[in-house]
Protein backbone atom coordinates (compact mmCIF):
# COMPACT_ATOMS: atom_id res chain seq x y z
CA UNK A 1 0.00 0.00 0.00
CA UNK A 2 2.83 2.13 0.72
CA UNK A 3 4.55 2.08 -2.28
CA UNK A 4 1.47 3.11 -4.30
CA UNK A 5 1.03 6.00 -2.30
CA UNK A 6 4.33 7.62 -2.67
CA UNK A 7 3.91 8.09 -6.45
CA UNK A 8 1.04 9.90 -5.80
CA UNK A 9 2.62 12.03 -2.67
CA UNK A 10 5.40 13.30 -4.94
CA UNK A 11 3.02 13.85 -8.25
CA UNK A 12 0.95 16.63 -5.56
CA UNK A 13 4.09 17.90 -4.20
CA UNK A 14 5.50 19.05 -7.69
CA UNK A 15 2.25 20.45 -9.04
CA UNK A 16 1.64 22.47 -5.36
CA UNK A 17 5.91 23.53 -5.95
CA UNK A 18 4.92 24.76 -10.05
CA UNK A 19 3.27 28.45 -8.93
CA UNK A 20 6.56 28.57 -6.64
CA UNK A 21 9.09 27.92 -9.37
CA UNK A 22 7.59 29.83 -11.81
CA UNK A 23 7.76 32.96 -9.67
CA UNK A 24 11.52 32.09 -9.46
CA UNK A 25 12.31 31.90 -12.73
CA UNK A 26 11.46 34.75 -13.97
CA UNK A 27 12.14 37.06 -11.31
CA UNK A 28 13.81 39.89 -12.68
CA UNK A 29 16.69 39.59 -9.84
CA UNK A 30 17.16 36.13 -10.51
CA UNK A 31 18.50 34.14 -13.44
CA UNK A 32 16.62 31.94 -15.13
CA UNK A 33 18.21 28.61 -15.72
CA UNK A 34 16.42 27.39 -18.11
CA UNK A 35 16.64 30.07 -20.56
CA UNK A 36 20.07 30.73 -22.55
CA UNK A 37 20.91 34.19 -22.22
CA UNK A 38 24.38 33.90 -23.12
CA UNK A 39 24.25 34.69 -26.53
CA UNK A 40 21.36 37.67 -26.33
CA UNK A 41 22.79 41.10 -27.05
CA UNK A 42 21.92 44.01 -24.36
CA UNK A 43 18.82 45.73 -24.95
CA UNK A 44 20.42 49.32 -24.62
CA UNK A 45 23.81 50.38 -26.58
CA UNK A 46 26.58 51.07 -24.35
CA UNK A 47 28.26 54.77 -24.93
CA UNK A 48 31.75 54.40 -25.74
CA UNK A 49 34.25 57.20 -26.94
CA UNK A 50 37.64 55.15 -26.46
CA UNK A 51 39.23 51.77 -28.08
CA UNK A 52 39.94 50.43 -24.12
CA UNK A 53 35.74 51.02 -23.44
CA UNK A 54 35.12 49.24 -26.33
CA UNK A 55 36.77 46.32 -26.11
CA UNK A 56 35.75 45.70 -22.56
CA UNK A 57 32.02 46.04 -23.60
CA UNK A 58 32.06 43.20 -26.39
CA UNK A 59 33.98 41.39 -24.70
CA UNK A 60 31.48 41.42 -21.97
CA UNK A 61 28.71 40.55 -25.34
CA UNK A 62 27.00 44.24 -24.19
CA UNK A 63 26.34 46.10 -27.71
CA UNK A 64 28.12 49.33 -27.98
CA UNK A 65 27.00 52.79 -29.47
CA UNK A 66 30.29 55.17 -30.68
CA UNK A 67 30.04 59.19 -29.42
CA UNK A 68 33.74 59.71 -31.23
CA UNK A 69 35.57 58.27 -33.67
CA UNK A 70 37.70 55.39 -32.28
CA UNK A 71 41.24 54.28 -33.84
CA UNK A 72 42.11 50.40 -32.40
CA UNK A 73 45.20 48.65 -33.17
CA UNK A 74 43.92 45.25 -32.43
CA UNK A 75 40.98 43.45 -33.80
CA UNK A 76 37.81 43.41 -32.28
CA UNK A 77 36.56 39.57 -31.47
CA UNK A 78 33.00 39.40 -31.11
CA UNK A 79 32.18 36.19 -29.68
CA UNK A 80 28.60 36.92 -28.30
CA UNK A 81 25.50 38.72 -30.05
CA UNK A 82 24.98 42.26 -30.44
CA UNK A 83 24.76 45.80 -31.86
CA UNK A 84 27.45 47.86 -33.13
CA UNK A 85 25.67 51.30 -33.83
CA UNK A 86 28.32 53.45 -35.39
CA UNK A 87 26.34 56.45 -34.96
CA UNK A 88 28.26 58.22 -37.74
CA UNK A 89 31.72 58.04 -36.53
CA UNK A 90 34.55 56.45 -37.64
CA UNK A 91 36.07 53.20 -36.72
CA UNK A 92 39.57 52.33 -37.57
CA UNK A 93 41.80 49.79 -37.43
CA UNK A 94 45.30 51.63 -37.34
CA UNK A 95 47.53 48.09 -36.57
CA UNK A 96 47.55 44.50 -38.20
CA UNK A 97 44.39 42.31 -38.67
CA UNK A 98 41.04 42.46 -39.90
CA UNK A 99 38.49 45.70 -37.98
CA UNK A 100 36.35 42.67 -36.69
CA UNK A 101 36.37 38.97 -36.26
CA UNK A 102 33.11 37.26 -35.70
CA UNK A 103 33.95 34.21 -33.36
CA UNK A 104 31.82 31.18 -32.70
CA UNK A 105 31.66 31.24 -28.75
CA UNK A 106 29.49 29.18 -26.58
CA UNK A 107 26.65 29.77 -28.60
CA UNK A 108 26.06 31.15 -32.14
CA UNK A 109 27.09 34.32 -32.36
CA UNK A 110 25.74 37.50 -34.28
CA UNK A 111 26.74 40.97 -35.31
CA UNK A 112 24.09 43.71 -36.35
CA UNK A 113 25.70 46.59 -37.19
CA UNK A 114 23.58 50.29 -37.69
CA UNK A 115 24.44 53.89 -38.34
CA UNK A 116 22.29 56.42 -36.73
CA UNK A 117 23.69 59.73 -37.88
CA UNK A 118 24.35 58.21 -41.66
CA UNK A 119 24.44 61.98 -42.76
CA UNK A 120 27.14 62.81 -40.36
CA UNK A 121 30.25 64.70 -41.89
CA UNK A 122 33.92 64.09 -40.99
CA UNK A 123 36.92 66.51 -40.17
CA UNK A 124 40.56 66.48 -39.87
CA UNK A 125 42.50 63.55 -40.57
CA UNK A 126 38.94 61.74 -41.69
CA UNK A 127 37.73 63.99 -43.91
CA UNK A 128 37.48 62.92 -47.31
CA UNK A 129 35.33 59.74 -45.99
CA UNK A 130 32.08 58.94 -47.22
CA UNK A 131 29.54 60.65 -44.41
CA UNK A 132 28.19 58.29 -41.30
CA UNK A 133 29.31 55.71 -40.07
CA UNK A 134 32.61 54.32 -41.21
CA UNK A 135 34.60 50.86 -40.95
CA UNK A 136 38.14 50.99 -42.50
CA UNK A 137 41.66 50.70 -42.36
CA UNK A 138 41.56 46.63 -41.79
CA UNK A 139 44.55 44.95 -43.45
CA UNK A 140 42.85 41.20 -43.32
CA UNK A 141 43.29 38.11 -41.95
CA UNK A 142 46.56 36.01 -42.81
CA UNK A 143 45.04 32.13 -43.30
CA UNK A 144 47.74 31.09 -45.53
CA UNK A 145 50.90 33.07 -44.35
CA UNK A 146 50.68 35.07 -47.77
CA UNK A 147 47.01 35.51 -48.33
CA UNK A 148 45.10 37.96 -46.46
CA UNK A 149 41.14 38.24 -46.25
CA UNK A 150 38.33 39.74 -44.17
CA UNK A 151 39.55 43.41 -43.93
CA UNK A 152 36.79 44.72 -41.94
CA UNK A 153 34.72 41.51 -41.15
CA UNK A 154 35.85 38.01 -40.68
CA UNK A 155 33.31 35.70 -40.14
CA UNK A 156 34.45 32.22 -38.80
CA UNK A 157 31.69 29.42 -39.16
CA UNK A 158 28.62 29.30 -37.48
CA UNK A 159 28.46 33.26 -36.95
CA UNK A 160 26.43 36.07 -38.87
CA UNK A 161 26.80 39.50 -39.58
CA UNK A 162 23.70 41.66 -40.52
CA UNK A 163 24.72 44.75 -41.96
CA UNK A 164 22.20 47.58 -42.07
CA UNK A 165 23.63 50.72 -41.85
CA UNK A 166 27.26 52.13 -42.39
CA UNK A 167 30.27 52.55 -44.87
CA UNK A 168 32.99 49.93 -45.59
CA UNK A 169 35.34 51.05 -47.02
CA UNK A 170 39.40 51.31 -47.55
CA UNK A 171 40.04 48.24 -46.24
CA UNK A 172 43.48 47.05 -47.62
CA UNK A 173 42.54 43.54 -47.74
CA UNK A 174 42.61 41.98 -51.61
CA UNK A 175 40.65 38.46 -50.08
CA UNK A 176 37.56 40.58 -49.56
CA UNK A 177 36.38 43.34 -46.67
CA UNK A 178 33.50 41.17 -45.89
CA UNK A 179 35.00 37.47 -45.97
CA UNK A 180 32.37 34.84 -45.28
CA UNK A 181 34.37 31.42 -44.26
CA UNK A 182 32.12 28.64 -42.95
CA UNK A 183 29.52 26.19 -44.22
CA UNK A 184 27.17 27.95 -41.41
CA UNK A 185 28.58 31.46 -41.72
CA UNK A 186 26.13 34.09 -43.54
CA UNK A 187 26.22 37.75 -43.85
CA UNK A 188 22.63 39.50 -44.26
CA UNK A 189 22.89 42.80 -46.04
CA UNK A 190 19.80 44.90 -45.73
CA UNK A 191 21.63 48.42 -45.89
CA UNK A 192 24.73 50.46 -45.69
CA UNK A 193 27.66 50.71 -48.37
CA UNK A 194 30.56 48.75 -49.13
CA UNK A 195 33.02 50.34 -51.65
CA UNK A 196 36.60 51.84 -52.36
CA UNK A 197 37.73 47.96 -51.88
CA UNK A 198 39.64 45.70 -53.64
CA UNK A 199 37.04 42.45 -53.15
CA UNK A 200 33.86 43.81 -51.52
CA UNK A 201 32.49 40.29 -50.25
CA UNK A 202 34.18 37.09 -50.80
CA UNK A 203 32.24 33.92 -49.98
CA UNK A 204 34.25 31.19 -49.84
CA UNK A 205 31.78 28.24 -48.56
CA UNK A 206 28.91 30.30 -46.71
CA UNK A 207 25.66 32.02 -47.36
CA UNK A 208 25.11 35.56 -48.86
CA UNK A 209 21.93 37.13 -48.46
CA UNK A 210 21.54 40.50 -49.98
CA UNK A 211 17.96 42.58 -49.52
CA UNK A 212 19.26 46.01 -49.62
CA UNK A 213 22.40 48.25 -49.57
CA UNK A 214 24.76 48.94 -52.19
CA UNK A 215 28.33 47.08 -53.28
CA UNK A 216 30.33 49.42 -55.45
CA UNK A 217 33.58 51.40 -56.60
CA UNK A 218 35.34 47.74 -55.98
CA UNK A 219 38.75 47.97 -58.22
CA UNK A 220 38.96 44.26 -58.61
CA UNK A 221 35.31 42.62 -57.68
CA UNK A 222 32.05 43.74 -56.27
CA UNK A 223 31.11 39.62 -55.18
CA UNK A 224 33.45 36.62 -55.42
CA UNK A 225 31.83 33.67 -54.96
CA UNK A 226 33.69 30.48 -54.85
CA UNK A 227 31.57 28.64 -53.12
CA UNK A 228 28.46 28.65 -51.22
CA UNK A 229 25.50 30.53 -52.22
CA UNK A 230 23.64 34.41 -52.47
CA UNK A 231 20.13 35.30 -53.03
CA UNK A 232 20.08 38.91 -54.36
CA UNK A 233 16.59 40.65 -54.03
CA UNK A 234 14.50 44.06 -52.85
CA UNK A 235 16.66 47.29 -53.13
CA UNK A 236 19.86 45.95 -53.79
CA UNK A 237 22.19 47.65 -55.83
CA UNK A 238 25.46 45.71 -57.42
CA UNK A 239 27.53 47.93 -60.00
CA UNK A 240 30.41 50.18 -60.81
CA UNK A 241 33.03 47.77 -59.94
CA UNK A 242 35.39 48.52 -62.73
CA UNK A 243 38.65 47.29 -61.79
CA UNK A 244 38.78 43.27 -63.71
CA UNK A 245 35.11 43.88 -65.37
CA UNK A 246 33.10 41.29 -62.52
CA UNK A 247 30.23 43.25 -60.59
CA UNK A 248 29.46 39.48 -59.42
CA UNK A 249 32.40 36.88 -59.72
CA UNK A 250 31.44 32.94 -59.75
CA UNK A 251 34.04 30.50 -59.55
CA UNK A 252 32.82 26.88 -58.73
CA UNK A 253 35.41 24.12 -58.39
CA UNK A 254 34.10 20.89 -59.92
CA UNK A 255 34.47 19.43 -56.39
CA UNK A 256 31.97 21.73 -54.92
CA UNK A 257 29.05 23.80 -55.34
CA UNK A 258 27.52 27.56 -55.89
CA UNK A 259 24.24 28.62 -56.17
CA UNK A 260 23.32 32.55 -57.57
CA UNK A 261 19.93 33.05 -57.26
CA UNK A 262 18.65 37.06 -58.22
CA UNK A 263 14.98 37.62 -57.51
CA UNK A 264 15.15 41.65 -57.33
CA UNK A 265 17.49 44.42 -56.52
CA UNK A 266 19.63 45.49 -59.76
CA UNK A 267 22.68 44.55 -61.33
CA UNK A 268 24.61 47.13 -63.47
CA UNK A 269 27.75 45.52 -64.87
CA UNK A 270 29.12 42.51 -65.84
CA UNK A 271 28.41 39.13 -64.35
CA UNK A 272 31.16 35.86 -65.12
CA UNK A 273 30.42 32.31 -64.44
CA UNK A 274 33.06 29.60 -64.41
CA UNK A 275 32.37 26.44 -64.09
CA UNK A 276 29.16 24.73 -63.10
CA UNK A 277 27.08 27.31 -61.19
CA UNK A 278 23.65 26.98 -60.97
CA UNK A 279 21.96 30.65 -61.84
CA UNK A 280 18.55 31.71 -61.22
CA UNK A 281 18.10 34.91 -62.90
CA UNK A 282 14.53 35.67 -63.22
CA UNK A 283 13.53 39.38 -61.54
CA UNK A 284 12.13 42.27 -63.17
CA UNK A 285 14.74 44.71 -62.14
CA UNK A 286 18.03 43.40 -63.39
CA UNK A 287 19.33 45.46 -65.78
CA UNK A 288 21.17 43.84 -69.22
CA UNK A 289 23.83 42.18 -68.10
CA UNK A 290 26.43 42.91 -71.34
CA UNK A 291 29.45 41.22 -72.22
CA UNK A 292 29.02 38.39 -69.66
CA UNK A 293 31.86 35.83 -69.96
CA UNK A 294 30.90 32.05 -68.83
CA UNK A 295 33.55 29.53 -69.08
CA UNK A 296 34.15 25.83 -68.28
CA UNK A 297 30.47 25.13 -67.26
CA UNK A 298 26.90 26.66 -66.86
CA UNK A 299 24.80 28.21 -69.91
CA UNK A 300 23.07 31.07 -68.67
CA UNK A 301 19.32 30.51 -69.33
CA UNK A 302 15.42 32.08 -69.30
CA UNK A 303 13.96 34.97 -69.54
CA UNK A 304 15.50 38.49 -68.03
CA UNK A 305 12.68 40.92 -67.80
CA UNK A 306 14.41 44.70 -67.22
CA UNK A 307 13.08 47.70 -65.77
CA UNK A 308 13.14 50.97 -68.40
CA UNK A 309 12.37 53.40 -66.24
CA UNK A 310 8.74 53.29 -65.15
CA UNK A 311 8.36 51.47 -62.00
CA UNK A 312 6.40 48.44 -62.79
CA UNK A 313 6.98 48.65 -66.53
CA UNK A 314 9.06 46.17 -67.82
CA UNK A 315 10.30 44.39 -71.08
CA UNK A 316 11.33 41.11 -71.76
CA UNK A 317 15.23 40.19 -72.75
CA UNK A 318 16.44 36.68 -74.05
CA UNK A 319 19.77 35.31 -73.23
CA UNK A 320 21.41 33.87 -76.67
CA UNK A 321 24.76 31.84 -75.58
CA UNK A 322 27.54 31.46 -77.91
CA UNK A 323 30.25 28.68 -77.62
CA UNK A 324 33.33 27.78 -78.92
CA UNK A 325 34.09 24.36 -78.06
CA UNK A 326 37.57 24.07 -79.80
CA UNK A 327 38.37 27.92 -77.86
CA UNK A 328 37.24 26.83 -74.86
CA UNK A 329 34.89 30.26 -74.21
CA UNK A 330 31.31 31.19 -73.71
CA UNK A 331 30.10 34.16 -74.34
CA UNK A 332 26.45 35.63 -73.31
CA UNK A 333 23.91 38.22 -75.01
CA UNK A 334 20.92 39.55 -74.16
CA UNK A 335 18.54 40.26 -76.31
CA UNK A 336 15.39 42.01 -76.38
CA UNK A 337 12.12 39.99 -77.39
CA UNK A 338 11.43 40.00 -81.23
CA UNK A 339 14.72 41.18 -82.19
CA UNK A 340 17.92 39.61 -83.80
CA UNK A 341 21.02 39.05 -82.29
CA UNK A 342 24.02 40.69 -83.32
CA UNK A 343 26.51 38.37 -84.85
CA UNK A 344 29.90 38.32 -82.97
CA UNK A 345 33.28 39.25 -83.70
CA UNK A 346 34.66 36.09 -85.79
CA UNK A 347 36.75 33.47 -83.41
CA UNK A 348 40.32 33.47 -84.51
CA UNK A 349 41.56 29.77 -85.52
CA UNK A 350 42.37 27.35 -83.14
CA UNK A 351 44.52 24.39 -82.90
CA UNK A 352 44.96 24.76 -87.00
CA UNK A 353 41.03 24.64 -86.90
CA UNK A 354 39.04 27.67 -88.63
CA UNK A 355 35.95 29.01 -88.20
CA UNK A 356 33.02 28.30 -90.27
CA UNK A 357 29.95 29.82 -89.04
CA UNK A 358 27.49 29.85 -85.62
CA UNK A 359 24.66 26.96 -85.69
CA UNK A 360 21.99 25.66 -83.56
CA UNK A 361 22.84 22.43 -81.11
CA UNK A 362 22.72 19.64 -83.74
CA UNK A 363 22.14 21.96 -87.05
CA UNK A 364 24.42 21.55 -90.13
CA UNK A 365 23.02 25.21 -91.19
CA UNK A 366 24.51 28.59 -90.09
CA UNK A 367 22.34 30.66 -88.07
CA UNK A 368 20.21 33.42 -89.89
CA UNK A 369 21.06 36.96 -87.75
CA UNK A 370 18.39 38.35 -89.22
CA UNK A 371 15.92 35.64 -87.37
CA UNK A 372 13.78 37.08 -84.21
CA UNK A 373 14.78 36.06 -81.11
CA UNK A 374 11.88 34.92 -79.32
CA UNK A 375 13.06 32.52 -76.29
CA UNK A 376 16.41 31.65 -75.19
CA UNK A 377 19.03 29.95 -77.62
CA UNK A 378 22.54 28.54 -77.75
CA UNK A 379 24.51 28.50 -80.92
CA UNK A 380 27.98 26.93 -81.40
CA UNK A 381 30.82 27.74 -83.31
CA UNK A 382 31.59 25.19 -86.13
CA UNK A 383 35.08 25.25 -87.43
CA UNK A 384 36.88 22.85 -89.73
CA UNK A 385 38.78 20.11 -88.63
CA UNK A 386 42.41 20.45 -88.03
CA UNK A 387 45.32 20.02 -90.28
CA UNK A 388 49.42 19.48 -90.48
CA UNK A 389 51.22 18.81 -93.60
CA UNK A 390 48.12 18.07 -95.43
CA UNK A 391 47.01 15.35 -92.70
CA UNK A 392 43.42 15.98 -90.97
CA UNK A 393 43.23 14.76 -87.83
CA UNK A 394 39.59 13.77 -86.35
CA UNK A 395 40.33 12.11 -83.25
CA UNK A 396 39.87 13.50 -79.76
CA UNK A 397 42.45 13.27 -77.00
CA UNK A 398 42.94 13.18 -73.24
CA UNK A 399 44.54 15.30 -70.48
CA UNK A 400 44.28 14.88 -67.11
CA UNK A 401 43.90 18.21 -64.98
CA UNK A 402 45.40 18.76 -61.11
CA UNK A 403 42.36 18.82 -58.80
CA UNK A 404 42.37 20.25 -54.89
CA UNK A 405 45.52 18.52 -52.81
CA UNK A 406 46.05 15.78 -55.14
CA UNK A 407 50.15 15.57 -55.66
CA UNK A 408 49.41 14.58 -59.47
CA UNK A 409 46.82 14.64 -61.87
CA UNK A 410 46.61 11.00 -62.94
CA UNK A 411 47.51 9.38 -59.10
CA UNK A 412 44.50 9.23 -56.54
CA UNK A 413 45.70 9.13 -52.56
CA UNK A 414 42.30 7.97 -51.43
CA UNK A 415 41.50 11.67 -50.08
CA UNK A 416 38.51 14.14 -50.50
CA UNK A 417 39.31 15.08 -53.93
CA UNK A 418 38.54 12.80 -57.34
CA UNK A 419 40.23 13.06 -60.29
CA UNK A 420 39.78 15.14 -63.67
CA UNK A 421 40.00 14.08 -67.34
CA UNK A 422 39.35 16.41 -70.35
CA UNK A 423 38.54 15.26 -73.90
CA UNK A 424 38.53 17.47 -76.59
CA UNK A 425 35.76 15.58 -78.00
CA UNK A 426 32.71 18.51 -78.37
CA UNK A 427 30.08 17.60 -75.30
CA UNK A 428 27.80 17.48 -77.46
CA UNK A 429 29.16 14.25 -79.41
CA UNK A 430 29.75 12.64 -75.58
CA UNK A 431 28.45 8.99 -74.91
CA UNK A 432 29.52 7.94 -71.73
CA UNK A 433 32.35 6.83 -69.18
CA UNK A 434 34.56 3.49 -68.98
CA UNK A 435 37.19 2.15 -66.27
CA UNK A 436 38.53 -1.04 -67.15
CA UNK A 437 36.40 -1.15 -69.54
CA UNK A 438 33.14 -1.31 -68.04
CA UNK A 439 31.30 1.50 -68.38
CA UNK A 440 29.96 3.58 -65.01
CA UNK A 441 26.70 4.35 -63.43
CA UNK A 442 25.98 8.31 -63.99
CA UNK A 443 26.02 8.14 -60.04
CA UNK A 444 29.59 7.66 -59.98
CA UNK A 445 31.07 10.85 -62.41
CA UNK A 446 29.78 13.98 -63.42
CA UNK A 447 29.96 15.23 -67.18
CA UNK A 448 30.39 18.60 -68.30
CA UNK A 449 31.19 21.14 -70.90
CA UNK A 450 34.41 22.18 -71.82
CA UNK A 451 34.83 20.70 -74.32
CA UNK A 452 34.19 17.74 -72.07
CA UNK A 453 35.22 17.28 -68.38
CA UNK A 454 34.50 14.23 -66.71
CA UNK A 455 34.97 14.49 -62.87
CA UNK A 456 35.30 10.78 -61.12
CA UNK A 457 34.03 11.00 -57.45
CA UNK A 458 36.09 10.30 -54.70
CA UNK A 459 33.30 7.76 -53.30
CA UNK A 460 33.60 5.80 -56.48
CA UNK A 461 37.39 5.76 -56.78
CA UNK A 462 37.78 4.72 -53.64
CA UNK A 463 36.14 1.26 -54.21
CA UNK A 464 38.66 0.26 -57.34
CA UNK A 465 41.89 -1.89 -56.18
CA UNK A 466 45.32 -0.16 -55.94
CA UNK A 467 47.36 -0.01 -58.77
CA UNK A 468 46.67 1.32 -62.54
CA UNK A 469 43.57 2.08 -64.15
CA UNK A 470 41.95 2.99 -67.78
CA UNK A 471 39.49 5.49 -68.11
CA UNK A 472 38.15 5.72 -71.61
CA UNK A 473 35.61 8.72 -72.47
CA UNK A 474 33.34 7.50 -75.34
CA UNK A 475 32.15 9.73 -78.01
CA UNK A 476 30.85 9.83 -81.51
CA UNK A 477 33.81 11.49 -82.53
CA UNK A 478 36.15 8.97 -81.37
CA UNK A 479 36.74 7.59 -77.57
CA UNK A 480 39.88 8.70 -76.22
CA UNK A 481 41.79 6.86 -73.14
CA UNK A 482 44.13 7.78 -70.42
CA UNK A 483 45.36 5.75 -67.18
CA UNK A 484 45.43 6.80 -63.93
CA UNK A 485 46.93 5.12 -60.45
CA UNK A 486 44.78 4.34 -57.64
CA UNK A 487 47.32 5.02 -54.24
CA UNK A 488 47.45 2.38 -51.42
CA UNK A 489 45.15 1.30 -49.30
CA UNK A 490 44.90 1.82 -45.68
CA UNK A 491 44.78 -1.15 -43.28
CA UNK A 492 43.15 0.11 -40.24
CA UNK A 493 39.10 0.11 -41.35
CA UNK A 494 37.45 3.19 -41.57
CA UNK A 495 34.20 1.91 -41.98
CA UNK A 496 32.21 -0.35 -40.02
CA UNK A 497 32.63 -4.31 -40.39
CA UNK A 498 29.82 -6.47 -40.62
CA UNK A 499 31.73 -9.66 -39.91
CA UNK A 500 33.65 -8.01 -36.90
CA UNK A 501 30.63 -6.00 -35.57
CA UNK A 502 28.54 -9.62 -35.92
CA UNK A 503 31.06 -11.47 -34.04
CA UNK A 504 30.99 -9.17 -30.91
CA UNK A 505 27.56 -9.29 -30.75
CA UNK A 506 27.08 -13.00 -30.82
CA UNK A 507 30.02 -13.09 -28.42
CA UNK A 508 28.02 -10.35 -25.97
CA UNK A 509 24.74 -12.23 -26.44
CA UNK A 510 26.83 -15.84 -25.56
CA UNK A 511 28.76 -14.62 -22.26
CA UNK A 512 25.13 -12.62 -21.42
CA UNK A 513 23.49 -16.48 -21.66
CA UNK A 514 25.60 -18.04 -20.11
CA UNK A 515 25.43 -15.57 -17.16
CA UNK A 516 21.63 -15.85 -17.18
CA UNK A 517 22.13 -19.76 -17.21
CA UNK A 518 24.31 -19.18 -14.04
CA UNK A 519 21.90 -17.33 -12.43
CA UNK A 520 19.25 -19.49 -12.71
CA UNK A 521 21.03 -23.04 -11.73
CA UNK A 522 21.72 -21.11 -8.59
Amino acid sequence: MKRRLLPILMTLVLVCALPIWAAFVTSGDVTNPLVCTAGASSPEPVAVNNAADLKSNIDAGKSVKLTDNIPITETLEIAKSLTLDLNGHVLKMTGDGSVLRVKKGPHPATLTITDSRPQNPHTGSYEGLPAGGVITGGEGTNVTGIYYVGGAVFLENDTTLKLEGGTITENSSSGGSVFISGEKAVFEMSGGTITGETVGVRNNVGTFTMTGGRITGCSDRGVYMFNGSMTMSGTAYIGGNPGAGEDIYVREPVHKHTDLSVTGGTVEGNVRIEFGANLGMTQESLKPVANSVVKEQGVFDGHIKVEIGISGTCVDYNSVNFIDEVANTRTLKLVLQRNAVEEPETPATVNGQAFKYWAAKGSSEAWNFDTEINESITLYAVRTPASSGGYYYYGPSITAVLNGSNKSATDYPGGDYGLVFRSTAAFSTFQGVQVDGKTLAKSNYTAEEGSTVVYLKAAYLKTLAAGKHTITILSTAGNTSMDFTIGGKSSSPKTFDAGVGIYAVTAVLSVTGMAWTAKKRH
